[in-house]
């Protein structure tokens, strides 16, 4: 029995860490399951992490400028959402247990339609976790005015009691997927 735990534990480490090496696919994902590619990424293994390089596809992304900033935003009939780029320096390094560096790179700031302008308080944060070869993000909101100064630690610009569970209902997108 202790050699079948250790051989799952190896198994899933191995799972995971296949799951963060490579080129993929960044889609989010409807209530639906219809999926909308919105980067691609590049994994590297360096030493105990692994490095990323993000780029975001200009498809299905229109510049608009709104609150005198310019965003690149997913136009929506129920929801526009505007893509956020993390403006501190990180450490840009992942593991399979800790994604985080990379959900602040996946950043987003929802509003209907109707509405003029943003509210900062009105912020996407995707907290990711690698499952079964691929990795997985459900949406959590967060207050965008908090990273505008620089946190004490840009690694972990939003604190724990500072983000929150969405209900995904409210969201067009409330999953996100890296395959």
């Amino acid at each position: 029995m202790r050699y079948f735990f250790i051989l799952l534990v190896l198994f899933s480490t191995l799972l995971a860490a296949d799951s963060l090496v490579g080129e993929k696919k960044v889609s989010l994902i409807t209530a639906n399951g219809e999926l909308l590619h919105i980067a691609d990424i590049k994994f590297k293994p360096n030493g105990d992490a692994f490095s990323y390089q993000l780029t975001m596809v200009e498809q299905p992304f229109t510049s608009q400028f709104l609150s005198m900033r310019p965003f690149k935003c997913i136009m929506g009939i129920q929801q526009i959402m505007c893509h956020v780029p993390y403006p501190y320096s990180k450490s840009g390094f992942v593991t399979a247990t800790d994604l985080s560096t990379l959900s602040y790179d996946l950043l987003f700031l929802h509003k209907n339609p109707a509405e003029y302008g943003i509210n900062l308080w009105n912020g996407m944060l995707y907290k990711l976790s690698v499952e079964g070869g691929k990795i997985t993000g459900l949406v959590y909101e967060v207050d965008m005015n908090t990273i505008a100064s620089p946190p004490e630690d840009t690694d972990k610009p939003f604190p724990d009691d500072e983000v929150f569970e969405a209900d995904v209902g409210n969201y067009v997108y409330p999953r996100l997927l890296i395959k």
